[in-house]
């Protein structure tokens, strides 16, 4: 048998005028990066608000946001959102030069569970993030379409449907401005990895009474990557429309990414939590011809509109179709008496299609000297999801020597050996509601603002379970739950630029595996958790300073244990909901530009995840420390030139056990560590005028060898070495 050879489906899908467009976006050059004071004024400009549901962009506003787009559903000042909550603008994105959401929020207070759409807040897992409010679920994407992030901790199921307890990261897509502005990129690193994006937008003209606008963002990424057999392609492209007349914004979107990228990081770490290097640095255990290729379609539509000063409306449509085909060799077992690590072969497929609706509604209005704002709406998602995971019966389980596994010579099982994927796997439609009402009154005017807000959140799941031996019954099974969630919170302020605040809120979702079931097979009941949050905030220095230091307490309860033995049922392992996860610690964020010239964020987090008995639990850390800071040389001999960089390093990551490790001979199985390492990024800039720009980043600064997201201690993201990536970007 030989190894299959498979096109990836981007390149069967573009056309020729997309290709001409990324090819003149390649030829002319890369990866933004504009420097601050001379290249913001025209986006500080537009940085206004389309509505109070909306900002029109956060490129060219440094890193210092005041306000919040997503944190009450509407363009709200920070220190008034008695939560947590941290924003990274655009230009922090295209300072530290990453293309992964997880790569860009290590830098915000955001571990990494593996290198893609991952998420961990406050030591544990959350959900992946969210688009313009809508549930994505796609475990790889592009943040080439994103103008920032918001990073919402602790719960937040009253606005945010299915968000987990430790909180939620909403992404805020780019949108088309008023002001002409075009933008090409291109960027090389020195493994031969080269990238060309373009953005375009601008007003297109008017029809009738009507203002037209747009935006049309893309991205095509290809060359080597520096693990050996890895390949990280990527195709995208983000049109957009805008149609504004009178008090009415209709915007009509496209999405369209295709990436080929790897099932899951499966290097190891020794039992000492330091990744093995000793195969070669750049091993990663993957033979040829195992990469996953990865397709989303989405289309939004968007409607705000203006009743009157003080009361408008958002109503937002989203469809999402994400497929995920590969054949892979996975890691099964290690054995560290032999030094073999052992590896079995699998198909992954995967359909899944949603709908989301989100409709809100807010009104500012006062009652005799009191100030209020309310809010009110509701999201319904209807979401299927089709899998296949088929294991390779012909491959078995094959070993290798861990420092010296040939991995060129494995025989890939080709896709066609599995059968067509709708004989096997399973099915499942989840339906999720929320309709929720949040109130908020300024009691005392620059002193106390109290909020409320209730949820109705209920979530039906139509499942059909994996066919086994012992589990021939199959058929559909519906379960329904629904809970009552509450976000209570108070904002004192001690002057007008500091305040102190508490939170008490809830939140609902399904469980994180959606194979937690019970011995009948059947789902466990959805996760519901609470937590009860203090802290204070400021905005100082007419806002050059934003801070927010959080002491939280969180519970989690339904959490799935794992019983021991066989259910004699399905003939597969289960679960009962048992479970308790407490969340306890502080974390803090420092958001500050003391002059002009000069960025600075800050972050930080010390906690504990413990269960019910106590014990921490499994994957999950316990302190997370992170800085980045940008210069602006202002006129002089240094005039256009800017550096900066920062680092990120997670503390205490905890694997209770070692999953399927045999030990050396004489060393007594032990829970494993990761050993915690600071992940340094450094660059340098130099605009040459008003059209080009140049740019040197450097990844991996102190050239570390450490795992930079770990699933298991078997699947693990090792770091890249010291990379020197050569950017320039050109506009007009």
């Amino acid at each position: 048998m030989t190894t299959p050879t498979r096109v990836p489906a981007f390149t069967r899908r573009t056309t020729a005028a997309l290709v001409a467009t990324l090819c003149a976006a390649a030829s002319a050059l890369a990866q933004t990066s504009p420097t601050a004071p001379a290249a913001s004024a025209a986006a500080k400009e537009e940085a206004i608000m389309i509505s109070r549901f909306e900002v029109s962009t956060t490129q060219g506003k440094g890193y210092v946001a005041t306000n919040s787009a997503t944190g009450f559903k509407t363009n709200q000042e920070l220190i008034k959102i008695p939560q947590s909550v941290t924003v990274v603008t655009r230009d922090l994105i295209d300072d530290i030069g990453a293309t992964r959401t997880s790569d860009v929020l290590q830098f915000a207070g955001a571990s990494q569970f593996y290198r893609g759409e991952s998420i961990r807040l406050r030591g544990a897992r959350t959900l992946n993030a969210y688009m313009d409010d809508a549930i994505e679920n796609v475990p790889y994407s592009d943040n080439v379409n994103i103008d920032s992030y918001e990073v919402i901790r602790g719960p937040a199921g009253v606005l945010y449907a299915n968000a987990g307890v430790a909180g939620v990261v909403l992404k805020s897509t780019k949108k088309p401005l008023s002001t002409v502005q075009r933008t090409l990129n291109f960027s090389l690193n020195d493994w031969g990895q080269y990238r060309g994006e373009f953005d375009f937008t601008g007003p297109a003209g008017t029809v009738g009474g009507a203002k037209i606008s747009y935006r049309a963002v893309g991205a095509y990424q290809d060359g080597d990557a520096y693990f050996k057999n890895v390949d990280d392609r990527r195709f995208a492209i983000h049109p957009t429309l805008q149609i504004d007349l009178k008090n009415t914004t209709v915007r009509f979107a496209f999405d369209y990414a295709d990436l080929t990228n790897i099932a899951g990081a499966q290097n190891f770490v020794l039992t000492s939590g330091k990744l093995y290097t000793g195969a070669g640095r750049d091993e990663g255990y993957y033979p040829k011809g195992v990469m996953e290729d990865h397709t989303q379609i989405r289309e939004r539509v968007a409607v705000l509109h203006r009743f009157s000063p003080n009361w408008e409306s958002k109503t937002s449509i989203s469809h999402l179709k994400y497929e995920r085909e590969g054949t892979n060799v996975l890691p099964n077992s290690l054995n560290l008496q032999t030094n073999v690590f052992n590896l079995f072969a699998r198909r992954n497929y995967q359909r899944l299609e949603n709908w989301v609706l989100n409709q809100d509604f807010l009104g500012n209005y006062k009652i005799g000297v009191v100030e209020n704002q309310s809010a009110a709406g509701f999201t319904l998602t209807d979401e299927y999801v089709r899998a296949a995971f088929t294991n390779s019966a012909a491959f078995g389980v094959q070993g290798f020597p861990i420092a010296n596994p040939q991995m060129d010579k494995v025989v890939v099982p080709s896709l066609e050996s599995y059968g067509p994927s709708s004989v096997t796997g399973s099915w499942t439609n989840n339906r999720r509601s929320t309709y929720y009402y949040q109130h908020q009154a300024t009691v005392i005017p620059d002193r106390l603002i109290l909020v409320g807000g209730l949820s109705a959140a209920t979530l039906q799941i139509n499942d059909v379970p994996v066919i086994t031996a012992r589990n021939t019954a199959g058929g559909t099974r519906v379960v329904n739950f629904d809970e009552t969630l509450h976000r209570y919170g108070v904002v004192v302020n001690v002057t007008k630029d500091i305040a102190v605040f508490g939170l008490d809120s809830t939140t609902f979702a399904p469980q994180g595996n959606s194979n937690t079931r019970d011995i009948n097979g059947v789902l466990l009941p959805a996760q519901v958790g609470k937590g009860k949050e203090v802290g204070v905030k400021t905005a100082l220095f007419d806002g050059k300073l934003s801070a927010t230091l959080s002491f939280y307490n969180m519970e989690l309860t339904n959490v799935a244990v794992l019983q021991g033995g066989i259910s004699p049922i399905t003939g597969i392992s289960y679960f009962i909901a048992s479970g308790l996860q407490k969340q306890k610690g502080w974390d803090a964020t420092v958001a500050y530009s003391p002059i002009p010239e000069w960025q600075i964020l800050v972050s930080a987090y010390k906690g504990t995840v413990k269960d019910q008995n106590g014990a921490k639990l499994n994957n999950t850390y316990d302190s997370l420390y992170s800085f980045f800071t940008r210069y602006d040389f202002a006129p002089g001999p240094l005039k256009g030139f800017s550096i900066g960089g920062g680092a990120s390093k997670t503390g205490g990551n905890y694997f209770a056990t070692a999953g399927n490790i045999t030990y050396p001979v004489g060393v007594t199985p032990h829970p494993i560590t990761l050993e915690s390492v600071w992940n340094a990024t450094a660059f340098v800039g130099y605009r040459y005028d008003k059209n080009w720009t140049f740019r040197l980043n450097v990844e991996n600064v102190l050239d570390k060898e450490f795992a930079m997201g770990a699933q298991s201690p078997l699947f693990v993201d090792p770091s890249p070495p010291r990379t020197f990536k050569l950017s320039t970007s050109y506009k007009f």
